[in-house]
């Protein structure tokens, strides 16, 4: 939307409130009428507290997927459905504790504000959203790939090609939302505060295009377009897709003692197994809440093409829409901790590693008093640095910084020589008498 400053457009005031003619709407809502209660509930108390939630969780997703052993194709796109979600929440949450949680509807809204609330409220949240719904299509149809046409996943289904996805989904959401900038103009107004009759500032009223006759069966095909491109067109692909892989599943399921023989790969499948039907979850979760808002927005546009007023209800379906959408955003991450282990074990170790480190040297302490005493280790040249030693279970043990594992059934010998170090640094025997051994 442009804006221009317009001192002379005819009003009648009435009430103290001034009533705009020429095409002119209050924007974002009428001065002295506050937003109904639902809109308070929704949108100032339960959607700014969502949203912190989403925050939170969404980083944590992506410190968890830019560790670089689980940087994959499959979680590049995780991490930019999180990255977008976040994004989708925190440009609106500012117009949501302005408008909503401290209601400042009590009187005229500032023009400055107008661009703010029409960028951040309605621009903003549409691009990353549009990019949030086609980067899930881009996963739905790279797991497609993985799962139907595993021998094509080299060529399409690798780190490049999901970036270069990425970049393809932010140009095409930009393109979608240009004519938002231009369904209407912003005019500012002098008026008096409705708290304080001397205090004269400009407040926001916009002509919108959208509803002038000349325009709005332009709008209304925009509208139509815009539906199919971002909500019944992906929603399409996600149900096709969705509806292959799992018919791939049960037939995976009922033939992987045939196909599997040795154990290993049973494990792999089975592990591909689990990706492909999480992403079927996260799919199933997104159609649930985005569906009912394609119907919406394809039934608005069919109203406005005829020139035919919405429903009443209408106004609180959609607020309902928008607060399931924003409600599913924190549920991804959940989804990852159950069913991936890999994502699991990273953000244990992520969360808990000042606990381990914790644990690891009060252990590294305790032990170095028993290899001095009940070890009888010799150790005239060489010195133990307890710094080095690594926490390893049961099956083996990692000496000094370099890693080397050495099986525990060779460092326990029967003969009573002391530790022999070649020239090239290497163990030779080594007895170990462990506390449990002393009679």
């Amino acid at each position: 939307m442009g804006y221009s400053i317009n001192q002379t457009s005819s009003t009648d005031e009435t009430n103290g409130v001034i009533n705009l003619t020429n095409g002119l709407h209050w924007y974002p809502f009428s001065p002295g009428q506050c937003p109904p209660l639902y809109y308070v509930i929704l949108q100032g108390a339960c959607a700014p507290l969502i949203i912190i939630i989403s925050t939170v969780l969404n980083s944590l997703i992506a410190v968890v997927l830019l560790q670089k052993h689980l940087r994959s194709p499959t979680n590049i796109l995780l991490l930019a459905i999180a990255l977008y979600d976040t994004l989708t929440g925190l440009f609106p949450f500012p117009t949501y504790i302005f408008l909503y949680t401290f209601r400042h509807c009590d009187d005229y809204i500032p023009f400055n504000y107008g661009w703010f609330h029409r960028i951040n409220h309605d621009v903003l949240p549409f691009i990353f959203h549009t990019c949030s719904i086609w980067v899930t299509v881009v996963l739905a149809i790279q797991r497609y790939i993985y799962v139907c046409h595993s021998e094509k996943a080299k060529q399409w289904c690798t780190v490049p090609m999901a970036l270069k996805a990425i970049a393809c989904v932010n140009v095409l959401a930009l393109i979608v939302a240009i004519p938002m900038f231009i369904e209407g103009t912003f005019h500012a107004k002098a008026v008096s505060s409705l708290l304080d009759s001397k205090k004269i500032f400009n407040t926001c009223t916009v002509r919108d295009y959208s509803e002038d006759s000349r325009y709005r069966t332009y709008f209304s095909i925009y509208s139509l377009i815009r539906a199919l491109l971002i909500n019944v067109g992906p929603c399409t692909i996600l149900v096709i897709c969705n509806a292959i892989l799992v018919e791939r599943m049960k037939e995976a399921k009922e033939n992987r003692e045939k196909l599997m023989r040795r154990r290993s790969h049973e494990s792999r499948g089975q592990e591909q197994t689990n990706v492909t039907f999480m992403l079927i979850i996260v799919v199933t979760i997104f159609l649930i809440v985005e569906i009912p808002m394609a119907i919406y927005i394809i039934l608005m546009a069919i109203f406005r093409l005829f020139n035919k007023n919405a429903p009443n209800f209408f106004n609180f379906a959609v607020q309902l829409l928008n607060f399931a959408v924003l409600l599913s955003y924190p549920i991804n991450f959940f989804i990852y901790c159950r069913m991936s282990r890999a994502f699991r074990d990273a953000f244990t170790k992520l969360l808990c590693a000042s606990f381990l480190n914790t644990r690891q040297e009060r252990l590294q302490s305790m032990a170095a008093p028993l290899l001095g005493k009940q070890c009888g280790v010799t150790t005239n040249n060489i010195e133990l640095k307890i710094s080095n030693v690594e926490t390893l279970p049961a099956s083996s043990v990692i000496l000094n910084s370099t890693a080397n594992e050495i099986p525990m059934s060779s460092l326990i010998s029967e003969n009573n020589n002391d530790l022999k170090i070649n020239s090239n640094g290497s163990v030779e025997k080594l007895r170990v008498s462990f506390i449990d051994d002393v009679n």
